[in-house]
């Protein structure tokens, strides 16, 4: 039995690091705006309110996308829905070379937010349960992260490679555009290769998704506190993974950097994703999910404070510093985003209420995907220079606060009990 379980996954690998891979190549035209903010602001002529405008009208229908997704996944072949984001995702990148007015840009932005979250990600979650036997979910989720995260990487360094040799020759504007290119064609290829490849579920229930928009049962899902514990900690975790990319800009003009320079201290995100959310499952197995979060919190804090700090050390330097309180922020960040949605067991979450928690949590939770661009954007062009940027920074250190805060109460109510409960079990297992 054990040795079938096995093969299950094993059969499956090829499919799933193609999985992994679709889930992250159809995320490049999204936020590749991101990486090359300056760039793409002269290129299309907007301001950074307009750019924060972007992120939120794709943020918003990511958070309608939590509430209906499951239901299409359900009603709809898994297989038809992937095929379809990831072929009309592509289209929509072939369009945005065509349409590049503010207006039609949001539109673009939005109808990427309904290819590549609302009809995509259920999906794909749909799909990756069915690569893995029931005791293999949690190594087929790692796996999937993982092979994301490398993705991440990967398709970020070839388009910093193109956009860094079109710099080189001063036509960035150039450059965006075959970025563009490259993030239409891959998608496309992929939802191509799935039409061979790909399997639809079988029998499968995702009762998880169903739940998500079932009403029967939240006034009893709102009264449990560790539900809202887990919104503020999602929310600051969150936070800091739609603002680092925030770095760029701030490395070009206020420290001094070149756009490429800038752009690979913001890619580096990816390079250290897969270490820090693979590790810090096994290294809260050791000391405990509630303390690695505080730990988590407390080095995003310090290492925003220092980057903030670091126009005022030398040139010699200065550059040094943003690099390494960068590796530590993308450490600590991925390490709680790895972890935060994990400690629903400690706070006593029911299994089959499970699904509408985590309804709730998502849609409240990841709202910074709709929030930060705005807050950042309204505040660097109201505020211009250095000090958009600490005014903003700040915002993240306050969040990295509130974090601590949060998690130290979760803590005291639910983590506590959880490890000492853990020690116990471990020293009847050696007795």
């Amino acid at each position: 039995m054990e040795n079938g379980e096995r093969i299950g996954l094993r059969k499956n690998l090829v499919k799933l690091l193609l999985v992994a891979f679709a889930g992250s190549i159809i995320y490049g035209l999204p936020y590749f705006r991101l990486y090359y903010y300056d760039a793409y602001l002269d290129a299309y002529n907007l301001t950074n309110t307009q750019m924060g405008a972007l992120g939120s009208a794709y943020g918003v229908l990511g958070l309608i996308s939590y509430f209906i997704g499951g239901v299409l996944a359900d009603k709809f072949p898994a297989k038809k829905l992937i095929i379809i984001s990831l072929l009309a995702t592509g289209i929509g990148g072939f369009a945005h070379l065509i349409f590049t007015g503010y207006v039609q840009l949001v539109i673009i932005y939005a109808i990427w937010g309904i290819t590549s979250l609302l009809l995509f990600w259920p999906s794909l979650l749909k799909v990756i349960r069915t690569l893995g036997t029931e005791k293999e979910q949690g190594r087929a989720y790692g796996i999937f992260e993982g092979g994301r995260g490398v993705t991440n990487a990967v398709h970020m360094a070839i388009a910093t490679a193109i956009f860094g040799a079109f710099q080189a020759k001063t036509l960035p504007s150039v450059g965006l555009r075959w970025i563009i290119i490259f993030y239409s064609v891959m998608p496309i290829i992929c939802g191509l290769i799935f039409i061979f490849i790909l399997k639809d579920p079988e029998h499968e229930e995702v009762k998880a998704e169903k739940d998500v928009l079932t009403l029967a049962g939240l006034k009893k899902i709102i009264k449990i506190p560790a539900v809202w514990l887990m919104v503020i900690i999602t929310f600051t975790t969150y936070t800091f993974n739609m603002s680092f990319y925030y770095f760029t800009p701030y490395a070009t003009n206020v420290i001094g950097t070149s756009a490429v320079f800038a752009a690979v201290l913001t890619v580096l995100a990816q390079y250290v994703r897969p270490v820090a959310s693979t590790g810090s499952g096994f290294l809260a197995d050791k000391i405990g999910k509630s303390p690695l979060l505080i730990l988590g919190f407390i080095l995003m804090g310090l290492s925003t404070l220092l980057i903030i700090l670091a126009p005022n050390l030398s040139s010699s330097i200065r550059i040094g510093v943003m690099v390494v309180a960068c590796t530590v922020l993308y450490l600590a960040m991925y390490s709680n985003y790895g972890i935060f949605l994990s400690i629903q067991d400690e706070g006593k979450i029911p299994l089959n209420e499970a699904g509408k928690a985590i309804g709730i949590i998502a849609t409240l939770g990841y709202l910074p995907e709709v929030i930060s661009p705005l807050v950042a954007g309204k505040t660097l062009d109201a505020y211009e220079g250095v000090r958009g940027y600490h005014i903003y920074f700040g915002y993240m250190i306050l969040m990295a606060i509130i974090g601590v805060i949060t998690c130290l109460v979760w803590y005291k109510m639910y983590g506590k009990s959880a490890i000492s409960e853990a020690k116990l079990k471990k020293q009847a297992t050696t007795n």
